[in-house]
């Protein structure tokens, strides 16, 4: 094995370094999560809807019922909401930066939460191989930067299962104390996106229990302050929604949002067996050596509770989130940590000599795939730019591909030496780094240049520059939550519903303006009973964006 290697990997995984291990993940996941992220606009569909809901949170002062659009928003709780508002207050205004901050925070508490609770139960290279693998998961790393609640969410489920699972395997002066935390966060996780944030957990913590013939655990009296603790964080605001009024949001956000996305969903639809593709997709790379980790070996009872305790994580996410109509593959989040915990520990037993031979064997196939994707994706890359250069068609954007299919290349070269050498450890670092450039490439130069064809920025600057504040503009073709030309223009756009709305609204005889999106532009215009001037049009995704008026417009 190379020395330099060797004397790394000596001195990271020295119990004297902790601190080290501690700075290389923080930095490491501050610079992987955080690196560009005020570097592009607001994508949809979920970002706007939440950066508008806090821009008008923070304008009107109303941290209570969160609102889009000048509606209640009902479909989700809070707490979110809290946190990308004070997120955005700490770092002087309302900005990109600021709403994907709590996301970012999330990923990377998430990451040192994994490596503290992989080290307390397999020791501390298995804890670190694990944290490394979360921070490098790759829709993990996309959804710490990202501005939706299912990160946060993700985080708090994690940190009240690892208080539980502390408390009463770990031993400690502190085992009340860290089931009250439990509650806590499990409270938050239910003020953060629902029920949830409690069911999920707790089919965890009940299973565990079972299988370990200790149900009567739940009757213990520490357990009564754990329940408080939850109730202290998640039950006021709920109660106070009914007490004053608002019982229409209540119904709405736990029948239909919750019940009739569970039994009858009226949208994300998908057949019982949609998680299991997704599984290896949404978690690749390590995805891959997940049919081995499930069976890694144990040494100790420790190790035994804990691989259960990971065991159970997983098949009741898998089988909680299976189960429900409404599927999507973020909904799978609080589920990685479980899977990276396995794979941490499948990693210390191949890194030490003790893995059984399959398993060893099964490692290295799957690095070789990996190579060979690796490979794939770098001739991918130059194979787009030849094709943009010959075609003369989105040459700069082809081009900046070339570091990244570079950086590609020199991944797929490091990890086969290492497999030629029989070096699986650096083989698998050599993976792990490869990822985390491409990562950071791409947050830095790839998203940035995406930008340009998905932002409404542009438009919108142009919007505002026509529109007066006395002039009315609504909108149509939008989703009802689509709130980015509202949150770049600062104007709320009440919804046109159906043409016969749209043409009664141009038919007025002051002047008004509406936004319109639409893929077939041309043929709506020209359907209108009633002429509408166009006054700004522009290409934005793979959606046309036009600016429609009903009388001559004014000069720009």
């Amino acid at each position: 094995m190379p020395v330099g290697f060797t004397s790394l990997r000596s001195d990271l995984f020295s119990p004297s370094q902790e601190r080290l291990r501690i700075f290389v993940l923080l930095a490491g996941c501050l610079l992987l999560f955080g690196a560009g992220i005020g570097m592009r606009s607001l994508w949809n569909p979920n970002e706007p809807v939440y950066g508008e809901g806090t821009r008008e949170m923070i304008l009107n002062g109303n941290y209570y019922i969160p609102t889009v659009n000048g509606i209640t928003y009902s479909d989700k709780p809070i707490f979110y909401f809290w946190a990308m508002a004070a997120s955005c207050l700490l770092t002087g205004g309302l900005s990109e930066a600021g709403l994907r901050l709590p996301s970012v925070i999330s990923g990377v508490l998430s990451v040192l939460l994994i490596y503290w609770l992989g080290r307390q139960i397999f020791g501390i290279r298995a804890g670190f191989l694990a944290a490394a693998c979360l921070a490098t998961t790759v829709m993990f790393w996309w959804h710490s930067q990202y501005i939706q609640m299912d990160q946060m969410l993700s985080f708090l489920m994690l940190a009240g299962l690892t208080c539980f699972f502390a408390a009463r395997e770990i031993p400690s002066r502190r085992s009340v104390l860290l089931l009250i935390a439990s509650g806590a966060f499990m409270g938050l996780a239910f003020l953060t996106k629902g029920p949830v944030g409690l069911v999920v957990p707790v089919a965890v913590i009940g299973a565990y229990l079972l299988l370990l013939w200790e149900p009567l655990w739940i009757f213990r009296r520490e357990v009564v302050l754990m329940a408080a603790a939850f109730l202290l964080c998640a039950a006021p605001w709920y109660v106070s929604l009914a007490l004053t009024g608002h019982q229409d949001f209540l119904a709405d956000f736990f029948i239909r949002h919750n019940l009739e996305r569970a039994t009858d969903p009226f949208n994300h639809a998908q057949p019982f067996w949609y998680y299991a593709p997704r599984l290896l997709s949404d978690l690749f790379p390590w995805s891959l050596f997940l049919p081995a980790a499930l069976l890694v070996p144990v040494r100790n009872e420790m190790e035994r509770r804990g691989r259960l305790f990971a065991w159970l994580w997983l098949a009741a996410t898998f089988l909680i989130f299976s189960s429900v109509g409404s599927k999507r593959g973020v909904y799978l989040l609080p589920m990685y940590p479980a899977v990276a915990l396995l794979v941490g520990k499948l990693g210390d037993e191949i890194f030490s000599g003790e893995a059984p031979k399959w398993m060893q064997a099964w490692a290295r196939w799957a690095l070789r795939f990996l190579g060979a994707f690796l490979g794939v994706a770098a001739a991918g890359s130059l194979g787009a730019v030849i094709y943009a250069l010959a075609k003369g068609v989105y040459r700069a954007e082809a081009v900046s591909l070339l570091p990244m299919g570079a950086l590609a290349a020199c991944g797929a070269f490091l990890l086969f030496r290492f497999l030629r050498a029989r070096h699986l450890p650096a083989a698998a670092g050599s993976l792990a780094a490869s990822l985390a450039c491409v990562y950071l490439y791409a947050n830095l130069v790839i998203f940035p240049l995406a930008d340009r064809y998905k932002s409404a920025v542009p438009f919108c600057r142009q919007v505002v520059a026509v529109v007066q504040p006395e002039d009315e503009i609504r909108s149509f073709g939008l989703w009802r939550w689509d709130s980015a030309y509202i949150y770049y223009t600062g104007r709320l756009m009440p919804v046109l519903r159906g043409q016969e709305e749209l043409e009664a609204y141009l038919s007025q005889s002051r002047r008004v303006y509406v936004l319109v999106e639409s893929s077939e532009m041309d043929q709506l215009i020209s359907e209108l009973k009633y002429p509408a001037r166009v006054v700004l049009r522009q290409e934005i995704g793979h959606k046309t964006t036009a600016l429609l008026t009903n009388q001559a417009e004014r000069p720009l």
